[in-house]
């Protein structure tokens, strides 16, 4: 049961209703911040927005086009012949029959019947075709044929108006545009995509060392709390009565600092876990559009994958989490004796702005209690 609930869990969600993603069921829509939305939420977007349940961002429909999730689709047509595949039927001649192989050329789902009819025939026994047991991702350079001019093929990328188009396109409706080559676009993006995905892995890398710096200093505090509360009580109970109460308020005052630190700590921590997720959901599509993507999907993701990534620099952790040290202000033992309602009040250096820690006090404390002997 673990495992069936894992293979589910695999699959794709919208972030509006939550509804998993299947190869039949209503197509995902890309949102800016590379979560995905199912198109029936984005038909009936009340008032033209939608809400991303995922990281609460809110997209204007009417002043941004969304597009097909195409990588998504790809995923989840991979997952289902991974984990579902008995969902999935042949189209070739739709007969209902169980799919068993993929045609990259055709883009058919083949029963066994239609797969041998395939390999035998002239015209499609040279194709591509993918058993479901050893099926792997490939990148579809789909749509081939232009929808205007049927049998142009769409080789060239209007940068003006960000589309595929066809050689007579080219001459007609886009004579004035700027015009390159598919291969030559899809190659500017796809360094583009390589420099963020570095970008987004040396930032992953530093969010794990921050994080972890976080959690030493955590711990830290902790030893150093008790190492502190074990010798406070020491010396206090060497100390007469007159340093009794005392001995109370500063034990009250440094579990107070003691809680204040480590809530510090856990909220960094939950702040830096978040942003490392959203590092790495950020890395983990660029990676599955390297798998999935064509060289026209690569060409409509720059800007989003490009925002995502700028959010996530501008939202950076520090390479290091530096430990402040603490120390008590202490006079000599007479001194101390005449003012002993001042003794013990705990400063903390404050080094990085962000964090408070009870270091440096036990060292002082033992000083004292030389002094006292």
């Amino acid at each position: 049961m673990r495992f069936m609930s894992t293979r589910m869990d695999a699959f794709p969600k919208c972030s509006v209703c939550q509804q998993q993603f299947t190869p039949k069921g209503p197509a995902p829509f890309l949102l800016p911040c590379l979560h995905a939305v199912c198109e029936t939420c984005v038909t009936s977007a009340a008032g033209g927005v939608i809400s991303c349940s995922t990281c609460q961002r809110e997209v204007n429909l009417t002043d941004t086009n969304l597009q097909k999730d195409t990588v998504r689709q790809k995923v989840i047509f991979h997952l289902t012949v991974k984990h579902r595949p008995t969902e999935l039927l042949c189209t070739n001649e739709d007969d209902g029959n169980q799919a068993v192989c993929w045609c990259q050329d055709c883009e058919e789902l083949l029963c066994e019947y239609c797969q041998n009819m395939h390999s035998s025939v002239k015209l499609t026994r040279s194709h591509v075709v993918q058993n479901f047991c050893d099926m792997e991702p490939t990148a579809s350079n789909i749509p081939k044929f232009c929808s205007i001019h049927k049998y142009d093929p769409l080789y060239l990328f209007d940068k003006s108006c960000k589309r595929l188009i066809c050689a007579r396109c080219r001459f007609e409706d886009h004579a004035d545009h700027e015009v390159e080559k598919v291969d030559v676009a899809a190659e500017t993006v796809t360094k583009q995509l390589e420099y963020h995905k570095n970008e987004l892995s040396t930032l992953q890398t530093r969010y794990q060392a921050y994080m972890k710096s976080i959690r030493q200093g955590t711990k830290a505090t902790d030893e150093t709390h008790n190492s502190l509360k074990d010798n406070t009580r020491h010396i206090f109970q060497s100390l007469r009565s007159q340093l009794d109460q005392r001995e109370k308020e500063i034990l009250v005052d440094m579990e107070n600092h003691v809680k204040k630190t480590k809530a510090t700590h856990h909220a960094l921590l939950t702040a830096c876990e978040e942003d490392k997720k959203t590092c790495t959901r950020v890395l983990d599509y660029i990676n599955k559009v390297f798998l999935f993507a064509s060289k026209s999907d690569i060409l409509g993701l720059e800007r989003y994958v490009g925002e995502m990534t700028r959010t996530c620099l501008d939202t950076a952790a520090p390479q290091t989490y530096a430990v402040p040290t603490a120390v008590f202000n202490t006079n000599s033992l007479s001194k101390l004796k005449a003012n002993v309602s001042g003794f013990g009040a705990i400063l903390t250096m404050d080094m990085d702005g962000k964090s408070e820690i009870i270091a440096g006090v036990l060292r002082l404390m033992m000083t004292l209690w030389q002094t006292w002997k």
